[in-house]
């Protein structure tokens, strides 16, 4: 706390501060809570009072409501204060990204101390960003925090076949790609040209489909086509570069069982580390499942070109 006069310090106050952003991935509106615990004063007055400017900036498209915080509020140590804005993004195309930025003002018998964060050369820089799009679709505008990375869980029950594949390639190539706690996660590829090519090379002709796996057959990729570490993007030439996989089909006493195999696995020995991309002979429903769920999960999440996610094909996260 500062006398503003001479810029002596008075004494300090000691406070916690709750935020949290709630966004709606089908709906323009997001909102903010705001909550402020004084734990502790050196100075005491008869009279305190707290001020939280919050300011969406960036854009004017940002509408805010009347504003709970922007007026001092009057406070006590061991008290705490909160309260909630509403902000709509207003424009009808394309996506827009505000960064939202804070100041707080405690005012203890006129002696004020004062902090800012969020804006750019303040503390946490850029974390408190939204984005809003009508680009998703195309029909439905929602926003998102792009500071967040959701994570893709591969279907144990429905795909199986596909997720030991995914996991295995997490676990042996050297990268890790998109393994949680491991690697890094994977980036969304949106240009339909650009993931066309990078399926293309790593399905070249050099992929044979097993004879043992149960038809229809397809070639499988990880990392995904629709992402910017397929392994083309890598500097990849031809699949027969990848690790290989084959879901084969085994059948006892009158069951039928698939089992995920590569080169060498009999052997006890793990596919080539050193790999930038991996292809498996997998059934077709297997594959175009998980590119099914990926797909509908990728339009949840509000994913534009480039925004990163995690795989979850049952590797443990730490």
């Amino acid at each position: 706390m500062v006398d503003t006069v001479t810029g002596m310090v008075l004494g300090n106050a000691y406070g916690t501060l709750e935020q949290e952003i709630d966004t709606q991935n089908t709906n323009p509106e997001f909102f903010e809570y705001i909550r402020f615990d004084l734990t502790k004063a050196d100075l005491t007055s008869s009279v305190m009072t707290v001020k939280v400017d919050s300011i969406c900036s960036l854009n004017a498209s940002c509408r805010q409501n009347a504003d709970p915080w922007n007026a001092p509020r009057p406070i006590t140590v061991g008290g705490s204060i909160d309260g909630g804005i509403t902000r709509l993004w207003t424009e009808d195309q394309g996506n827009k990204s505000f960064l939202i930025s804070y100041a707080l003002t405690v005012n203890i018998g006129g002696a004020y101390g004062s902090t800012r964060w969020g804006d750019a050369g303040q503390p946490s820089a850029g974390d408190y960003t939204v984005r809003c799009d009508k680009e998703i679709n195309g029909s439905t505008k929602g926003c998102v925090v792009p500071a967040f990375t959701p994570t893709f869980v591969v279907d144990r029950e429905k795909y199986n076949q596909a997720r030991q594949f995914i996991g295995m390639v997490q676990a042996s190539m050297a990268t890790h790609p998109g393994w949680e706690g491991h690697g890094q996660p994977l980036h969304r590829e949106s240009v339909q040209s650009e993931v066309d090519k990078n399926r293309a090379v790593v399905c070249d002709s050099t992929f044979k489909p097993h004879a043992n796996t149960p038809p229809p057959v397809q070639c499988d990729e990880f990392p995904f086509a629709r992402t910017k570490e397929s392994g083309r993007r890598l500097g990849v030439t031809s699949g027969a570069s990848c690790q290989q996989y084959n879901v084969i089909s085994e059948t006892l006493e009158g069951k039928e069982y698939l089992s995920l195999t590569w080169p060498g696995s009999n052997q006890g020995k793990m596919p080539p580390a050193g790999a930038k991309c991996a292809r498996a002979s997998m059934p077709k429903k297997q594959n175009e499942g998980v590119g099914g769920d990926l797909g509908r999960k990728t339009n949840e999440w509000r994913l534009l070109e480039g925004d990163a996610y995690w795989v979850d094909a049952g590797q443990p996260v730490n």
